[in-house]
C-alpha cells in the first residue's frame, strides 16, 4: 500500500468514525413557554435533541411526545413525526402550551362557578407545568427526565417525574435498571444513600419519621421501596428519585445516588453493560 492509498484509507477511516459518532450524539435546544389568561398559567419546558437524524434522535423525540400525550391527555394538538427539526416542534410546542393554559383556566373557572354564591371568589392561580430534560450524557447512553405538576386548588400541587436511560447504539430504551426480587437485599444501600442524601440533623429523629411513614402505608417500617419508574443512569452512579408521599410526608422528595460499584450486583444485565 502506496501512502496516497495509507491517506485515503485513514482519511475513510476517520470520515466512518466521525459519522457513526454524530448519529450517537445528542445535542440539544431550549425551547420554552409560558402562557397566562385570568386566573391561569401553564409552563412547558422541553430540551429538544438536534444534530445528525437517527435511531436515538428519533426514540428521544418519540419519548418527548408520548410524554406530551400521556401527562395532559386533555390536549389534543396535532404532533409531528419523529423526525421534524426545531421550528416545526417549536411549533407544536407552542400549540400545546397554548392549549393547556386553555383547559387549565377553563377547570379554574369551572370550580368558581359551583361555588356557593356566598362564598368569596377563588383568586388563587392554577397552573401546569411540563419540564423535560436531559440530565445524564456519556458515551454510551443518555438519559433523560420529566418533571410534571398541577395546581388546582389543593393545599399542595399535584407533581411528580418519570425518568428514562435510552442506548446511544440503537436509541433502545433501558426498560429496567435494577433486577426483579432485589429490594431486600438492597436495603442497606438505599438507607445508606438516603441519608447521605438528606443529611439530616438528627438522623434518628429523620429515620424515625420514615419508618412511622413506611408501617403506615406499606405495612413495613424497614423496607424502602424502589422506583423503578424513576431510576436513571448517570455517570456519577445510578440516580433513583422518589415521588412526593412515597417515602415520606412534603416535601420529602429525595435524590439518591448510589455508584456503580455498590449499585452493580443489583443492575441488570443490560443496564451493568452501559456503565
Amino acid at each position: 500500500m502506496n501512502t496516497m492509498q495509507i491517506i485515503l484509507t485513514t482519511l475513510l477511516l476517520a470520515l466512518a468514525a466521525f459519522t457513526a459518532s454524530a448519529e450517537n450524539t445528542v445535542t440539544v435546544s431550549d425551547i420554552e413557554f409560558e402562557k397566562e389568561q385570568p386566573y391561569a398559567s401553564s409552563r412547558v419546558f422541553v430540551e429538544f435533541p438536534l444534530g445528525a437524524d437517527g435511531l436515538l434522535r428519533r426514540t428521544i423525540i418519540d419519548y418527548i411526545l408520548e410524554v406530551c400525550r400521556t401527562t395532559y391527555p386533555g390536549v389534543t394538538t396535532e404532533q409531528p413525526v419523529n423526525t421534524c427539526d426545531e421550528p416545526t416542534f417549536k411549533k407544536y410546542l407552542e400549540d400545546y402550551t397554548t392549549v393547556l393554559c386553555q383547559l387549565c383556566a377553563e377547570d379554574h373557572q369551572d370550580y368558581v362557578m359551583s361555588l356557593d354564591e356566598e362564598d368569596k371568589p377563588y383568586e388563587v392561580a392554577w397552573f401546569s407545568y411540563l419540564s423535560i430534560q436531559k440530565v445524564a450524557d456519556a458515551d454510551q447512553y443518555v438519559s433523560y427526565i420529566y418533571y410534571h405538576g398541577t395546581h388546582t386548588g389543593g393545599a399542595l400541587p399535584d407533581t411528580g417525574s418519570e425518568a428514562v436511560t435510552f442506548r446511544k447504539a440503537d436509541g433502545i430504551k433501558i426498560d429496567s435498571i435494577f433486577k426483579e426480587g432485589v429490594d431486600e437485599d438492597m436495603q442497606p444501600l438505599l438507607w445508606k444513600y438516603l441519608l447521605i442524601s438528606e443529611a439530616p440533623e438528627d438522623p434518628d429523629e429523620f429515620i424515625a419519621g420514615i419508618n412511622k411513614f413506611l408501617e403506615a402505608n406499606y405495612g413495613d417500617k424497614d423496607h424502602l421501596p424502589i422506583p423503578y419508574g424513576s431510576s436513571f443512569l448517570a455517570p456519577d452512579g445510578v440516580h433513583i428519585q422518589y415521588q412526593p408521599f412515597e417515602i415520606g410526608f412534603w416535601p420529602l422528595e429525595p435524590e439518591l445516588v448510589i455508584p456503580f460499584d455498590e449499585a452493580l450486583p443489583f443492575l441488570t444485565d443490560e443496564a451493568a453493560r452501559l456503565r
